[in-house]
């Protein structure tokens, strides 16, 4: 309400009708003016500064590994297994110290980081007894170097879980060392499907990460895994892997991480087996990457910020107050579809459980069954070499070896072809 005197009349009208040129009334408007912008300004800086203080801005430092492999030999008794667990936990305990001591406060560590794939794959019947043990001490003895530095880590493991089910499974412990989070890999390739699937996105708030989900390989291919994370209010996603976000050539798999996190305005954290450890802003750029074996990708990051963007009509400091408003999830039906449209006309030949048969053993026996065809076609014996890789098309169908052996076959029978055509009768 404007003030007035005993007249009745505001200072304002006092003023314009003593200004008879004008000139007074436009400087005292101008000044009015520029007295409401600043305390608009004012008041609008307050307002932000409280946002950003509720939020807990700040910078944390985070690193991904590239760990080098560390697989074990699917030959192996248990106890042969758990002798070699205890020689690769002590490797990765190296690693942890070290990024203590580079003062990270979480590292990621990649998927499967013990190196039990392999030989959990043909070893089902003794899987069970393997992996609760094997799991037991990986979280306890990390877990002991990370709180030394009090640091978060993200493992990665198959795990036995207590409704019997075995699940493709990353831990997230806090810098005391304790598991704090845990996730199931909800979407795993078609020969993992022996693996019980996760069944949610689960987030897991934190004093000075944010909120934290996480996620596993195969996963991130499909893009709802990731804004399941981001529509929780998702900050950091971790994410140990065996590799990229795509299927296809080239750099595909690096440039699909990149729009994950742009397309979400997360911070991605990829900690990737042998190569590939990156971390990846909320803007999609590549902020530190890791080289070498064991290498570290180590980045100060604020884990609320990063995420300004627009356009030329509206601009906003976390773009995720415009995108996920922009949504349309009532015309989103066919995405939670298990049977829609598009399976009709892409069957597939092999059953799951064949899949998971063949994928376990393209990773153990059949390279070496490879190289015993390759070493017969080496040694000149040109029609024995063509019936083992034809045996091999048959028995690891639709893997690199059924692909690779298919193209040896041709050239061995061309190989024959032209030996005729140049021997004479």
């Amino acid at each position: 309400m404007k003030a007035r005197n005993c007249s009745g009349v505001s200072p304002e009208r006092r003023i314009m009708r003593e200004d008879n040129g004008g000139a007074l009334t436009r400087r005292y408007r101008v000044t009015l003016r520029c007295i409401q912008i600043f305390l608009i300004a004012m008041f609008l800086l307050g307002a932000s500064t409280s946002i950003a203080a509720s939020a807990g801005t700040n910078t944390v430092r985070i690193a991904a590994c590239q760990l080098r492999s560390r697989v074990i030999d699917f030959r192996l008794k248990p106890d042969a297994v758990l002798e070699l667990v205890n020689r690769n936990i002590t490797e990765l305990e190296a690693i942890v110290r070290r990024a203590g001591e580079q003062k990270c406060d979480v590292l990621c560590l990649p998927e499967d980081t013990m190196g039990l794939l392999n030989w959990c794959g043909v070893n089902e019947d003794e899987e069970k007894n393997v992996l609760p043990e094997a799991v037991r001490r990986m979280l306890d003895r990390l877990g002991r170097v990370a709180a030394r530095h009090r640091m978060y880590l993200v493992v990665c493991s198959d795990y036995l879980e207590s409704d019997g089910g075995i699940y493709n499974t990353a831990f997230l412990l806090g810098r005391e060392g304790k598991e704090i989070g845990r996730y199931h890999k909800v979407c795993p390739a078609y020969h993992e499907q022996l693996r019980k699937r996760g069944a949610s996105f689960p987030v897991f708030p934190t004093s000075d990460l944010g909120t934290v989900g996480m996620l596993i390989c195969y996963d991130l291919v499909m893009p709802e895994t990731a804004r399941c994370l981001a529509l929780q209010g998702a900050d950091i996603v971790f994410f140990p892997t065996m590799g990229g976000a795509a299927i296809g050539d080239d750099d595909i798999g690096i440039q699909a991480l990149r729009v994950r996190a742009v397309e979400n305005f997360i911070w991605l954290i990829v900690a990737q087996r042998n190569n590939g450890a990156m971390i990846i802003s909320p803007q999609g750029k590549i902020a530190a990457t890791a080289n070498g074996p064991d290498g570290l990708a180590v980045a100060d990051i604020d884990p609320f910020g990063g995420r300004e963007g627009g356009d030329a009509l509206n601009y906003q400091g976390d773009m995720r107050a415009r995108l996920f408003r922009e949504r349309n999830p009532a015309a989103f039906g066919v995405l939670t579809d298990s049977a829609p449209a598009v399976l009709t006309k892409v069957p597939i030949a092999l059953s799951e459980q064949e899949a998971y048969r063949i994928a376990a053993r393209v990773l153990t026996v059949g390279e070496e069954d490879f190289s015993r065809a390759s070493a017969l076609a080496r040694a000149g014996k040109v029609d024995e070499a063509i019936d083992a890789f034809v045996d091999l098309s048959k028995r690891y169908p639709d893997s690199w070896i059924d692909r690779e052996a298919k193209r040896r076959v041709l050239e061995l029978r061309r190989q024959q072809q032209q030996n005729k055509i140049s021997t004479p009768n």
